[in-house]
């Protein structure tokens, strides 16, 4: 056993007494290395001791700086202004036998005037007890030397009931002043009213300034008093200003200028003078003054206008005769006397722009009349030799058609018979004319009559996409190939399609109606349908060439199948949807049978969808 443990038995068994020892021997086994350790043990302490008086110092500051900035708001607080409670002041604990003498003289002067009104209606000298009384009063409240709110509250009562009673007879003199002032505005007697409402305003006047506590004291009414002075002031004026207007009038309707813009001058200068001097009254009106001078401008340039709308109707009379040459003069004429007024009076309600096109529009259609008479004849022309397929002459009429709406657009331009709808479709046959015999043959060769419509050839196939490019110049098929139908055109296309083949053929052409398809159908009962019709089950979905399947009873290819086909739009708005019918390649021949009829936007495209035309007969 060694040695330690052999002291460590002998000592008593407590856990203090066993750490003292251990320690103890701890210290006697290795000086240096005990007395390091011993440092190190001291340093803990001290640095622990540190940070905690560094805590205690920094909250020691911010207690301070937080007591300083509260201080010194409360100091600045107290320099500010402060509320006073008036009635906590009392007055000096010691009245004068004066001052004390002041306030029953008062109170007694005020008394005799009570019993005094009791009795009757108070009288100048029982006023002036009151007056006493005030005076008194305002002799105590000096002799106090101090401020007495009971004191004060009683002089501004005091002060309010004489006020009262001395300003009643001057505001009711005011008042009849003001009845009477009236009377003579109702009357017309201007002069005598003005002197009324003006002596009305200087007694409310003197009584805002001399009994301001009245119930009489009233700044508004002074206003208005003083203002229906002024206003009846400039009444003659206005009256005047008005009776030369109306002078005005009478001369402009009997055309005598001169007279007439003189005295509207006379009315202008009256309305100025209103404006400028009694500003804020219901006669001074900035807009009457604009009007007076808008219409002086149409006196000034009434002269000319006269003038000019004596020829504009002398031209159109011209023209009505068909004497265009001196129309188109007197057109010129009208033109240069509008233009001078739109210059010499731009705020004129004559002046005018637009009027000056019209005339030389006028102009120009007078002279050019002839031209347009014989554009008009080759046009006539041309549509009869197309309709019957004479489209060698016609090339030649086009050829006309063309120099003549040249010679027009150059020399004419403002001219109304600029046909721009003719000007297009001249150009479009100029471009086409080569094709024109061509065109013809396979329409016509492609037209079959439709069952009880006599006036109505229908083609016989669906438009195909050869067809189409032909006459429109483009195609915007997405199944391409030039013997299937044309597909992904809209209604609009359609009509478009339309228009230019009835311009080639010199006939209307337009889309089939309901009716005239379901005639072209007939019955269907007895058909073996897939012999007819390229459906989902046959066509894979893709339309496929045109008349490659049966025709149907009436020897017409495609009705039903291969694609749905536009109709005209008959009572129904441009707004509302179009109808197509008949089907198309992805419908199944269960769907085909019943004949479809389908409603799209009128600029909607599918791939699905063509048409076929109706072309008039004769």
């Amino acid at each position: 056993m060694r040695q330690q443990d052999l002291l460590w038995s002998l000592l008593p068994c407590d856990e203090p007494n066993l750490k003292l020892f251990k320690t103890s021997c701890f210290y006697s086994a290795s000086p240096n290395l005990h007395m390091a350790i011993f440092k190190n043990s001291l340093q803990k302490p001290l640095s622990k001791l540190t940070r905690a008086l560094k805590k205690y110092l920094f909250s020691l500051l911010m207690i301070s700086l937080g007591v300083s900035i509260f201080g010194g708001f409360w100091f600045l607080s107290q320099l500010g202004p402060k509320n006073v409670d008036f009635s906590e002041i009392k007055p000096r604990a010691e009245v004068s036998e004066a001052a004390k003498t002041f306030l029953q003289e008062s109170i007694e002067l005020e008394s005799r005037y009570d019993e005094v009104v009791a009795l009757r209606k108070a009288s100048v000298e029982d006023i002036i007890l009151l007056k006493q009384a005030i005076e008194k009063q305002d002799n105590y409240i000096e002799a106090i030397n101090g401020f007495d709110s009971e004191a004060s509250d009683r002089k501004i009562r005091l002060e309010q009931r004489y006020q009262e009673i001395a300003s009643e007879s001057l505001y009711q003199e005011s008042l009849d002043l003001e009845k009477l002032a009236d009377d003579f505005a109702l009357k017309k007697d201007f002069d005598n009213a003005v002197t009324s409402y003006n002596k009305a305003f200087e007694k409310q006047q003197k009584i805002n300034e001399t009994f301001p506590r009245s119930g009489a004291y009233n700044v508004s009414r002074a206003i208005l008093l003083k203002r229906q002075a002024i206003s009846l002031t400039a009444e003659p004026l206005f009256q005047r200003s008005l009776a030369y207007e109306k002078e005005a009038d009478v001369l402009e309707e009997s055309k005598e200028w001169a007279k007439a813009e003189k005295i509207l001058k006379l009315a202008i200068n009256l309305q100025d003078r209103i404006n400028l001097k009694y500003r804020g009254i219901k006669q001074a009106d900035m807009s009457r003054l604009g009007q007076l001078q808008n219409k002086l401008i149409r006196i000034q340039s009434g002269e000319r206008y006269t003038e000019l709308e004596r020829i504009s109707q002398l031209a159109d009379s011209r023209r009505a005769a068909n004497e265009n040459f001196e129309a188109a003069a007197l057109y010129d004429e009208a033109a240069r006397l509008q233009q001078e007024i739109n210059e010499d009076f731009r705020e004129s309600p004559h002046a005018s722009s637009h009027r000056v096109s019209e005339f030389l529009r006028n102009s120009e259609t007078a002279k050019s009349l002839e031209l347009g008479l014989e554009i008009e004849r080759n046009n006539d022309l041309l549509q009869s030799l197309l309709s019957k397929r004479r489209t060698y002459e016609a090339s030649e009429v086009i050829v006309a058609l063309r120099r003549g709406i040249t010679e027009m657009q150059a020399s004419f331009p403002l001219s109304s018979l600029n046909n721009k709808d003719l000007q297009i479709k001249v150009r479009y046959l100029t471009i086409i004319q080569k094709d024109l015999s061509f065109i013809h043959d396979r329409i016509y060769d492609a037209l079959l009559p439709v069952p009880e419509c006599e006036d109505w050839l229908m083609l016989r196939t669906e438009v195909s996409q050869a067809l189409f490019s032909l006459i429109m110049g483009t195609n915007p098929s997405r199944n391409k190939g030039d013997l299937r139908p044309v597909d992904s055109v809209n209604w609009i296309d359609a009509k478009n399609f339309c228009e230019r083949l009835g311009w080639v053929l010199g006939k209307p052409v337009r889309l089939p109606t309901e009716n005239e398809f379901r005639l072209v159908l007939g019955p269907l009962r007895y058909l073996v349908l897939e012999d007819h019709v390229w459906s989902a089950e046959s066509a894979d979905g893709i339309p496929q060439n045109i008349g490659t399947k049966e025709p149907f009873g009436s020897d017409y290819y495609d009705l039903l199948g291969n694609v749905s086909e536009w109709l005209e739009s008959i009572d129904r708005f441009d707004s509302e949807e179009a109808v197509h019918i008949g089907g198309h390649a992805q419908d199944r021949l269960e769907s085909i049978f019943s004949v479809p009829l389908r409603y799209r936007s009128r600029g909607e495209r599918s791939r699905l969808i063509g048409f076929r035309v109706v072309v008039r007969k004769n």
